[in-house]
């Protein structure tokens, strides 16, 4: 996470050498050259771990944008800032899902969909399952956002794949879970089944820690409402979207539905 950021790169390499350097020549001259170099390696480790912490809070602070403000015109500039000459590739692949999960709720299918194209590898270690698992989340979502039913029946199937993966840490598959089970409750509301999805989204908008979360779980329930016919309540879910969903596509398609009940 340390090299998605110039600053905490220049800041590790400066710490590491006005550390290192002095601890070295002083511990070489003083007790003698290995015990130099095992401290000032310490020191460099421990710069590492740091500005690492540092990244990561960095991140969420980005993804916050996204999540917590719902401007996903600042998170996708800031996201296509940091790819930006970005040549290592695991964070290529972390940086272009984000920046595919941004396009995905500012509703531009084609640059979402351009940009999940584009990840050429996910690798075969614990990230690469998170990564895996993230993009066939994504590709799900694309796929129900151009209304492709057969596409997206394949792509939950993948998702379901990437889930039962040994190497998917246990939080991320919690997480995940959520995003599936819920997906599994929108084909059915695509093939005119909306028997308990009021529930699953009630469920959704409860556990919703993130302002856009609760945007799109209101705009589904509003969705829920119109088919059931309880306009007042579709009225008020839809108003909820509009009023907090920010730069989100839940703001222009919450308007049109309201549109369409004048």
């Amino acid at each position: 996470m340390i090299k998605c950021f110039k600053s905490t790169m220049i800041l590790y390499f400066v710490f590491s050498f006005i550390g290192g350097v002095p601890i070295c020549l002083k511990l070489g001259w003083d007790i003698n050259f290995y015990v130099g170099v095992l401290v000032a390696t310490i020191w460099i480790f421990t710069v590492a771990m740091v500005l690492e912490i540092f990244a990561q809070i960095k991140m969420r602070k980005i993804i916050n944008i996204m999540m917590d403000d719902c401007n996903l015109e600042e998170y996708i500039r800031i996201c296509d800032d940091l790819l930006f000459d970005q040549t290592n590739k695991k964070l290529v692949t972390l940086l272009m899902l984000n920046l595919s999960t941004g396009y995905l709720n500012a509703g531009n299918r084609e640059r979402a969909k351009k940009t999940l194209n584009s990840i050429v590898g996910f690798g075969n270690g614990r990230a690469g399952a998170i990564y895996l698992a993230i993009y066939y989340n994504n590709l799900v979502a694309y796929y129900f956002m151009i209304k492709d039913i057969e596409n997206v029946v394949d792509s939950m199937e993948e998702f379901r794949i990437a889930l039962d993966n040994k190497k998917l840490s246990r939080v991320y598959k919690n997480k995940l879970l959520y995003s599936y089970s819920d997906s599994k409750v929108l084909l059915n509301m695509a093939n005119n089944i909306y028997d308990g999805a009021e529930q699953v989204f009630n469920d959704a908008l409860l556990r919703a820690k993130h302002m856009l979360s609760k945007v799109s779980a209101k705009y589904t329930l509003g969705i829920i409402y119109l088919h059931y016919n309880r306009l007042s309540e579709a009225t008020e879910a839809f108003e909820f979207a509009i009023k907090n969903g920010g730069t989100s596509c839940y703001v222009s398609k919450a308007k049109e539905h309201l549109e369409e009940m004048k």
